[in-house]
């Protein structure tokens, strides 16, 4: 026999792990292979490889300090996104019965929140739109979709009310 209401709260745990740790495996990846999305920053602020010359190429930025400053700034929310969100679920973990149980909901959803205002508004809506990198190959945007769509869903989830205390069989 299985507890409704704890596989439910359980599952929340596993669902803000999980995003948890997407989170910081990207933030360590990009710290650890530094260069790799960096390149991917660089390209799209210069928009250096449009297919077609357009007229936004006035939204170019040159500078490399900026592109560093972006890179960074991109790593520290990836990183605490994941750390807010790890906390959130080992809170959740703590408190699986109590009442403390929403403070871990709350922390997870700030990290949710971190993650979401950077894959959505900083790739999607200013990398893809401002920059256009939907128009030059480094476009990111699929995956930034992709991310800020399953980390919305999972905030969602996580938030959902616990269902009554029944057993099933």
């Amino acid at each position: 026999m299985m507890n409704l209401a704890l596989v439910h709260r359980i599952s929340k745990v596993i669902i803000s792990m999980s995003i948890s740790l997407l989170c910081l495996l990207v933030g360590i990846d990009n710290m650890l292979d530094f260069n790799a999305n960096y390149q991917f920053v660089q390209h799209a602020l210069m928009m250096d490889s449009m297919f077609d010359a357009n007229a936004v190429e006035y939204r170019t930025v040159t500078n490399p300090t900026f592109h560093l400053i972006s890179y960074v700034v991109i790593i520290i929310a990836e990183l605490l996104a994941g750390i807010f969100g790890l906390i959130g679920g080992i809170v959740m973990a703590k408190n699986i019965n109590k009442a403390e149980f929403s403070q871990g909901q709350a922390c997870f959803l700030f990290g949710g929140s971190v993650a979401i205002s950077l894959w959505y508004l900083g790739f999607a809506v200013n990398g893809g739109e401002w920059f256009s990198t939907w128009a030059n190959q480094w476009n990111g945007q699929i995956k930034a979709y992709t991310f800020a769509t399953f980390i919305l869903v999972s905030m969602i989830y996580v938030l959902i009310p616990t269902p009554e205390e029944k057993e099933c069989a």
